[in-house]
């Protein structure tokens, strides 16, 4: 029964922290480019649920260890305080950067040009032409490029 209830807070707490980090990300980098995505879409597409799968499990375990539940209680804080952390704007907007960016070779009007996307989901790469200090620019500025349907 113990190692069920462990368990069970396991995923509440992985989920919990889950939801912080993409939350600072999606507060840090998707708002400050302006892309025009909510929270649960957004989260959804980049949730792994193997890496939470795992992590509920490596918590779980850990939590129900008598000599080494502490250390997990710490690391599990520690996780969050770091998770937190991000949305100080500078730190959430260079982890979106890291986790979220990518450079492609995009078909744009039968030429082949080499962009760096900002987010990726299953129907567009949003990339931005131009960069700007002002919010309002950078915004007008966002490419949402179709991906090619495949039949």
């Amino acid at each position: 029964m113990k190692f069920v209830s462990s368990m069970l807070v396991s995923l509440l707490l992985i989920f919990l922290l889950f939801s912080v980090f993409w939350a600072t990300i999606f507060s840090g980098y998707i708002q400050y480019y302006g892309i025009a995505v909510f929270f649960n879409p957004f989260f959804i597409n980049v949730f792994n649920p193997y890496a939470f799968i795992l992590l509920v499990a490596i918590f779980g375990i850990g939590f129900v260890i008598p000599l080494i539940n502490k250390l997990f209680k710490l690391l599990f804080i520690a996780l969050l305080i770091g998770a937190v952390t991000l949305f100080i704007p500078q730190f959430g907007k260079t982890a979106g950067e890291i986790l979220l960016s990518k450079e492609y070779a995009l078909g744009i009007d039968g030429h082949t040009q080499n962009v760096r996307g900002l987010y990726e989901d299953r129907g567009c790469i949003v990339y931005l032409k131009e960069d700007s200090k002002d919010f309002e620019t950078r915004k007008r500025n966002l490419v949402y490029y179709q991906k090619p349907t495949q039949e």
